[in-house]
């Protein structure tokens, strides 16, 4: 390959970064050209998600790569990502299937980022079998760009996530409090409706619903505030687990009054947490209201809670819709809603900060059109 062909990549290259701000389309521009500048049959761009890498741009794939996955570690592609030294294979007897297809010659290139490797570029099968000195160059650059480009649309995104921040932030730093001081002065109001209507038994019910509403304001609310200040604050009590798992179970049933949704909670043995409770809660009533709204009004809602070794292990399920395989990698991070109507994006994310902030742990597991079940962990109170 001539110096002008490669003068023509870094101008084209150039070019794309600067016109391209998508990732998905800009990963595969530079795949397409690498393959077609290095005369090669297949190119792909495979990242690191925990332990495995994926393939999420190719050029030449005759295969579905959505759900193509390899250890990192195992085979050449998992030991470039694990060591960051560049592997070349030319006219290998034996052929080479790691990839999803087979190929006799290839090259595998680390994406690193500083010194951290995020991925893998993989070249592979050249025309005539054979990648020289030059081919490892332009190789070399392309996996550069590719780190560069992944890099720069993370900062991009981080940007603007930041950029929101600061508008929330001056949002509730205005009037975030006065909507506070506001919910307190109503609650107070319904406390005392309550009192004068404790022998009207129907209407208490519509008390017990104006309360439940009124936190679900509240917590959305202190959502906001919370995330604006990139702080979670606790004010730790003791805290039976018996108690919370009632507090759920009154707001929860009103929450579905008006549904077809079976809603059961259970604990197997009773502890103590020391929790803010009221974040805790929180916590719960964001979980079940997004139940609530993926049964679309008719299916079951299980919240299981078990001491194990030094944890409370709470489960909380539904038979809704499901999340999408490519949106659960997603589902904590701030302002991402998966199409939902309403809300802010932010409760989710929320919920994760609030229980890492209690020493616990979050998870998600999802089929799409199946199920959805998070677990948590809180630790118990020694």
């Amino acid at each position: 390959m001539k110096n002008k062909d490669f003068l023509d990549i870094l101008v084209e290259i150039s070019e794309m970064m600067n016109d391209i701000t998508d990732i998905d389309s800009l990963l595969s521009r530079i795949v397409e050209l690498a393959k077609g500048y290095l005369n090669v049959s297949r190119v792909s761009v495979m990242l690191k998600e925990g332990d495995f890498l994926k393939i999420v741009a190719g050029a030449g794939l005759n295969f579905d790569y959505k759900d193509f996955k390899i250890k990192v570690g195992e085979g050449a592609s998992g030991l470039v990502a694990k060591t960051g030294e560049t592997l070349v294979v030319n006219e290998s007897k034996n052929m080479n299937s790691e990839f999803g297809y087979q190929a006799k010659s290839y090259m595998c290139i680390p994406l690193k980022v500083k010194e951290n490797i995020i991925g893998v570029l993989n070249i592979t099968d050249k025309v005539n079998d054979y990648f020289d000195e030059n081919d490892v160059k332009i190789g070399k650059y392309m996996a550069s760009q590719c780190a560069l480009a992944i890099e720069r649309y993370n900062l991009y995104e981080e940007e603007k996530k930041s950029e929101k921040l600061k508008l929330i932030g001056k949002f509730t730093s205005s009037i975030a409090h006065d909507i506070k001081n506001l919910l307190n002065i109503i609650q107070g109001y319904v406390e005392l409706l309550e009192i004068e209507l404790d022998d009207h038994p129907a209407l208490k019910e519509y008390i017990d619903s104006i309360v439940t509403e009124l936190k679900m304001i509240h917590g959305l609310t202190l959502d906001i505030l919370d995330f604006s200040k990139k702080n979670i604050m606790l004010r730790r009590d003791e805290v039976r687990l018996s108690e919370l798992i009632s507090e759920i179970k009154k707001h929860a049933d009103i929450m579905i009054k008006f549904t077809d949704i079976d809603f059961t909670i259970s604990y197997e043995n009773d502890t103590s947490l020391f929790i803010d409770k009221e974040k805790i809660f929180r916590v719960f009533m964001n979980l079940i209201n997004n139940s609530i709204e993926a049964l679309n009004g008719k299916g079951v809602i299980k919240i299981d809670a078990k001491v194990m070794d030094e944890y409370v292990v709470f489960e909380v399920y539904d038979n809704g819709i499901g999340i999408k395989k490519e949106n659960i990698d997603k589902i904590f991070d701030p302002f991402f809603t998966s199409g939902k109507i309403k809300g802010t994006g932010l409760g989710l994310a929320v919920t994760k900060e609030i229980i890492i902030a209690h020493g616990g742990e979050i998870s998600v597991e999802s089929e799409e059109g199946e199920y959805t079940k998070f677990i948590i962990k809180l630790p118990v109170k020694k």
